[in-house]
């Protein structure tokens, strides 16, 4: 059995291995860096520790909002990165055999399985996918 954290971007909402997460909190502004992607929001100091930040949004390449005080970093626990999005909504647990192929072909990089959760299938974001597609594995 695997556990998920459900979160949303944009009214969408996907899913990420609870084995990813080391911590959810309020998130933070970061120290910019010039010359990076938009979507590489800088870095922030959290306990002592640096962590860059990735707007998944920008990431995505879903449509802008406001900054909001309602959104959340997600810190992972393979590397100091922290993800940026705008809820942390639920939790899901599926068994590894109950997960299936993303049919939706533009997904299938980022988010190649989903989960069935509430009536609604999540996709589920590849962390190995996202991590080479930004060059900070």
């Amino acid at each position: 059995m695997s556990e998920f954290i459900v979160c949303s971007l944009a009214d969408k909402k996907f899913a990420l291995n609870f084995l990813e997460v080391e911590e959810v909190m309020i998130a933070k502004k970061g120290t910019p860096l010039p010359f990076s992607e938009a979507w590489h929001e800088g870095m922030v100091t959290i306990r002592d520790s640096v962590f860059t930040i990735l707007n998944l949004r920008k990431k995505l390449l879903l449509p802008a909002s406001n900054e909001s005080s309602e959104d959340k970093m997600i810190l992972l626990s393979r590397a100091k990165i922290a993800l940026v999005v705008d809820q942390v909504e639920d939790t899901a647990s599926a068994e590894d055999s109950q997960l299936q192929s993303n049919e939706e072909e533009w997904q299938r990089e980022l988010f190649p399985t989903v989960l069935e959760h509430h009536g609604a299938l999540i996709p589920v974001l590849d962390m190995n996918a996202l991590l080479a597609s930004t060059k900070t594995s």
